[in-house]
């Protein structure tokens, strides 16, 4: 059967082909300049890149943040054997030894470990001697005097003794990310010496910026590793395809021309990568081999027909633009929407591949003519043993499709219908974790002091009484007094760090260690000699101004959670929400925890990428609309469009039931992934239809037109994203398992259940089934 192309596609064929060597070298020349933009890409692996923009919380930290500015913090574990506590010589031994040479981390503004414990009311150090001077019986009451203080076992000790801290915080508000990389780098220099010097003492260095570090290299390993094996992997399997290494030399050109000019215009951007958008480069390599394959297939089938390759290049340009446009389009809709995500990293991610759909269509049409004219041979042979192949694999799928028309169109409905069902069953959980390597120290670290401290997530809150020095009202403190004992005695609650606690222990050494006045005093001036005695005697890690604000009109209550999940946190700010609206009438509760916006993530964010993936299905549908010419046909696409990813979320949900968000986002743009399989199958199938031929011949035609190129584009796609399983990080890996399953299933219902959807729901053509008939 003919192509009769618009008029349109027949003169973009005609000047591409004309002008191919002008064109390639324009593609060559902005290849060149783009590429400098290499050297300006940067990586963004601040936690901030994935907070939701629209959470009213995140303000609510902004002004906490303003109120109480905290230094940052780096944490070493120091962790005893089973039974044993860390008041062992050899781990005092590690610490000490810290303290002589923390001094080499950049910017640290000092160190506080249970070797410089003082207590702040008596001022009473834990360890009044030099260490080598205690002997073991006297290093063990030593240990039981540091787990009974409450204060030391709510921050720097476990209740049993096995684990301790050493803090040394730090003056980094201000640093670059590169001087954050620096801090890190120091920061494990000092943990491997330790290591080395004590090699029997178990010890872990945690912080944000090692946080940081940790995933921008499991982006950078993943990003260096992977993405050569994805273009390898394709430029192999169009070689296999189309029997052909020359063919497999052009496909890697034009993916090496589409990444240079996309990650250099980047650059020029100023586009970070983030955790998210650094999988963009390896989704832009995938769906650039998709686009140029359709190209090869009809230059390819052409050839076989006998054609030269100056008209087999026409031909071919002339056929596949109008489908090719429309999927690069509708592929570029699918990803752009996700820009109604109001995480960062989201946008970034669907804005880069966005731009690189585009650079992809257009190096295409600059470089495709030229390419496939100079490393294609006329090999009659070889054509007919590829071509043939193919196009005996594709008939007995069609034939299977005929006999099978009922079994075919009733199960795949009734598995769609039960699948959809099933989608409510998942359940999201972000956990910031997912993006750093499984191997890493820092997964390692978390595991460990979850278990012996029994500590979740450290939520803080602020407390604003709307009156300078309101903060320190005997009254107003007695009410936060009344609410810190409400949450202390919640089970989901390990312990309260509020500075009510602070006041009743000094008033209590202050009247002779008595119990009975472990009180909070009732004059604002008693409390306000107590806090300024408290400021002269402060920790490093525990001082005056993380209670108070400077005019004493705000106060903070850090609550320690047992560990537990982002949907218990959330159930667990609510409870104090609610019971904090009963207990304070003129307050207000300042939400000013990263813990609580992360956990507030996995709902918002769902419910931004579902709103994506609503806009654009409608998008895209209206796009077919115009590109078909067909409002019925249209609408109709939308059905093979939508059920690869309801079907695979739908039996994630039986199989697995549990999502981080951000692999959600799969979902809204697995849509802009899978419409290219059903453009191209509708395009052709209405080229028959407006060509006169019936239903069944229709069909025909259309899947083994596109059949070849579509088979193949979907095992790049497979292969490549399949690669992924093999990242470092979790979330590239659940993104896999999802994404593989989704664009194959994309390729089967396009075979073999669209056209049961067309005989049965084709009723536009209606003379040529009569004449048919």
């Amino acid at each position: 059967m003919e192509a009769k192309n618009p008029v349109i596609s027949q003169r973009i064929a005609e000047f591409t082909v004309a002008n191919r060597y002008a064109l390639l070298i324009l593609a060559t020349l902005l290849t060149v300049f783009l590429s400098t933009g290499i050297l300006r890409t940067s990586f963004d692996t601040s936690l901030s890149a994935l907070l939701s923009e629209s959470d009213p919380y995140l303000d609510e930290l902004d002004l906490l943040d303003q109120e109480f500015p905290t230094s940052s913090e780096i944490r070493f574990a120091f962790i005893a054997e089973d039974g044993e506590t860390v008041f062992a010589r050899e781990i005092l031994a590690a610490i000490q030894e810290l303290e002589e040479i923390f001094v080499e981390i950049p910017r640290i503004r000092g160190i506080t470990t249970v070797l410089e414990y003082t207590a702040p009311e008596t001022q009473r150090r834990l360890f009044s001697k030099e260490l080598d001077e205690y002997t073991d019986a006297e290093l063990r009451e030593v240990g039981e005097t540091a787990t009974s203080d409450q204060l030391l076992t709510s921050n720097l000790l476990s209740k049993n003794g096995a684990l301790t801290f050493a803090v040394i915080t730090l003056n980094a508000r201000d640093a670059s990310s590169e001087q954050r990389l620096e801090i890190a780098d120091a920061v494990l220099v000092v943990q491997d010496q330790l290591r080395a010097n004590h090699p029997d003492v178990d010890l872990f260095a945690n912080a944000d910026l090692l946080l940081e570090q940790s995933s921008q290299k499991a982006m950078i390993n993943d990003l260096t590793s992977l993405l050569p094996i994805v273009i390898l992997l394709s430029v192999l399997v169009i070689c296999y395809c189309f029997k052909s290494i020359t063919l497999g030399a052009c496909i890697l050109t034009h993916v090496g021309f589409v990444i240079l000019n996309t990650v250099g215009a980047l650059g020029f951007l100023n586009f970070a990568f983030n955790s998210i958008s650094i999988m963009a480069p390896l989704v832009v390599v995938v769906i650039s081999v998709a686009t140029s394959v359709h190209i090869i297939s009809i230059y390819k089938q052409a050839l076989h027909k006998g054609q030269n390759k100056i008209d087999s290049m026409r031909h071919s340009m002339a056929y596949n633009f109008q489908p090719v446009t429309l999927a690069a389009l509708t592929t570029a809709i699918g990803f752009s929407s996700l820009n109604m995500c109001s995480s960062p990293a989201v946008q970034d991610f669907g804005r880069i591949v966005a731009i690189g759909i585009v650079f992809s269509y257009v190096l295409t049409l600059l470089m495709m003519p030229t390419l496939l004219i100079w490393f294609s041979k006329i090999t009659r042979d070889k054509s007919e043993v590829s071509v043939s192949f193919l196009q005996k694999e594709l008939q007995q799928i069609i034939s299977f499709t005929n006999r099978q028309d009922k079994k075919i169109f009733y199960g795949c409905s009734a598995l769609a219908i039960i699948t959809i069902l099933l989608l409510p069953l998942n359940e999201t959980d972000f956990d910031r974790l997912d993006f750093i390597a499984s191997d890493s120290d820092t997964l390692l670290y978390y595991d460990l002091v979850s278990e012996h401290m029994n500590r979740g997530p450290a939520v803080t809150y602020g407390i604003n009484s709307n009156t300078e020095e309101g903060a320190i009202d005997p009254e107003f403190l007695a009410q936060v007094d009344e609410f810190s004992t409400w949450l202390a005695s919640q089970d989901d609650v390990e312990s309260i760090i509020s500075i009510t606690e602070v006041l009743k222990t000094i008033n209590q050494i202050v009247n002779d260690n008595d119990e009975n006045y472990f009180l909070l005093p009732k004059e604002k001036e008693t409390n306000t000699n107590y806090l300024n005695a408290y400021r002269m005697v402060e920790a490093n890690y525990l001082p005056l101004s993380n209670f108070l604000n400077d005019d004493s009109s705000y106060l903070t209550l850090t609550v320690n959670a047992a560990p537990m999940s982002n949907q218990k946190i959330i159930d667990l700010d609510e409870r104090i929400t609610e019971r904090f609206g009963e207990s304070f009438a003129t307050a207000n509760l300042i939400h000013g925890s990263g813990f609580l916006l992360f956990a507030r993530m996995d709902e918002l964010v769902t419910i931004e990428l579902l709103q994506s993936y609503s806009v654009s299905l409608l998008l895209i549908t209206l796009c077919l609309v115009i590109g078909f010419r067909s409002l019925y046909f249209g609408v109709l696409s939308i059905l093979p469009n939508l059920l690869p990813a309801t079907i695979v979320f739908g039996l994630w949900a039986l199989l697995v039931g549990q999502l981080d968000p951000f692999v959600m986002m799969l979902f809204s743009i697995s849509i802009g992934m899978v419409v290219d399989d059903t453009v191209h199958i509708l395009s052709h199938y209405l080229e028959g239809r407006r060509a006169g031929a019936d239903k069944s011949d229709a069909v025909t035609h259309s899947i083994k037109t596109a059949g070849p190129a579509l088979t193949i584009t979907t095992m790049v796609l497979a292969f490549g994203t399949t690669v992924m399983i093999f990242a470092n990080t979790l979330y590239f890996q659940q993104s896999a398992k999802l994404l593989v399953p989704i664009v194959v299933l994309a390729l089967v219902l396009d075979l073999i259940y669209l056209p049961t959807i067309l005989k049965r729901f084709d009723n536009q053509f209606k003379t040529a089934d009569a004449v048919t008939s």
